[in-house]
């Protein structure tokens, strides 16, 4: 069990790539579409189905006849705008590879954020009374306790991972997208289901779902009050985060909820403290309501 944590951040890691694609595709202002061309250039990004010479900065190679791409592909010929892509799949990198101008957050850091996020989460998840196979007081052990383990490490795994996208989504562009909030929702509460069936703890599966209904109705009454306060991508955030946090327990839901101010209270107090921001400036509350939800969770798992 003591490599569960090195073999966590290894998935991490390459989880990572594909957050990154995530992050970088999401990264537009409401209302558009997620972006698949480099902002810089026009380079499309790499991705399912663009293997091989895609539009972008570059002659054409030799020997191609005049119109012979765009007829096959039916865009409008455009005799300079031709490149191979090395990779279609995760971003390889920061920068674009037609023009090198930087793509999305900087290298390594969705990678590195998603890889502590799963290796801290393993290293808590799993205390060392369960790790000698004691059963722990309270919790019932169900007809696969081990399985029950992994699956309920898997959905905060999985929570993390979307989470990261999400974070970094918001401090770009100060929005949630619902696909994202989506998938994280489906997912997490999908692992929990399956660990309450393995592990028969229906009673925390009945408070996790109450915890999601009661942050996200506590959202919903904060954005009715100052909607240039909060956001509705919040309150739907605030729905997954208290489905995670409720199974873990009600005091760790109040105290996820509470950190998740402090620290956005914090931050916004250092903004004006520097000059950087005014009372009425908004800021991005979606990483400070994550930080302070996985805060609560690695001190309650």
């Amino acid at each position: 069990m003591s490599l569960l944590p090195v073999a966590a951040a290894v998935v991490g890691l390459v989880a990572g790539l594909w957050t990154r694609v995530l992050v970088v595709r999401h990264s537009v202002a409401e209302g558009e579409p997620p972006r698949r061309d480099c902002p810089h250039c026009g380079v499309p990004l790499p991705g399912p189905g663009r293997r091989g010479r895609t539009g972008g900065a570059g002659p054409r190679p030799a020997g191609e006849s005049p119109g012979a791409g765009p007829a096959r592909t039916g865009r409008p010929s455009s005799p300079e705008r031709w490149r191979r892509l090395p990779w279609a799949g995760p971003l390889p990198a920061a920068r674009c590879a037609g023009c090198s101008g930087r793509i999305g957050p900087p290298p390594l850091a969705v990678e590195l954020v998603t890889a502590l996020a799963l290796a801290a989460l393993a290293l808590r998840a799993v205390p060392p009374s369960a790790r000698s196979g004691a059963v722990l007081a309270g919790r019932p052990s169900g007809p696969l306790p081990e399985l029950a383990s992994g699956t309920e490490l898997a959905a905060y795994g999985w929570l993390a991972v979307v989470a990261v996208a999400l974070v970094f989504v918001d401090a770009a562009v100060h929005r949630l997208p619902d696909r994202l909030t989506l998938a994280a929702y489906l997912g997490t509460a999908a692992l929990l289901t399956v660990t309450a069936v393995l592990a028969g703890r229906f009673d925390d599966l009945f408070r996790a779902g109450l915890g999601g209904l009661a942050l996200a109705a506590f959202y919903l009454a904060l954005f009715l009050v100052n909607p240039a306060g909060m956001g509705l991508g919040d309150v739907k955030l605030a729905a997954v985060l208290g489905t995670a946090l409720g199974w873990a327990g009600w005091e760790t839901l109040v105290a996820g909820a509470f950190l998740g101010f402090v620290a956005g209270g914090l931050y916004g107090v250092a903004l004006m403290v520097l000059r950087r921001a005014g009372r009425k400036s908004e800021i991005p509350f979606g990483p400070f309501m994550v930080a302070g939800a996985f805060a609560a969770l690695l001190t309650a798992l």
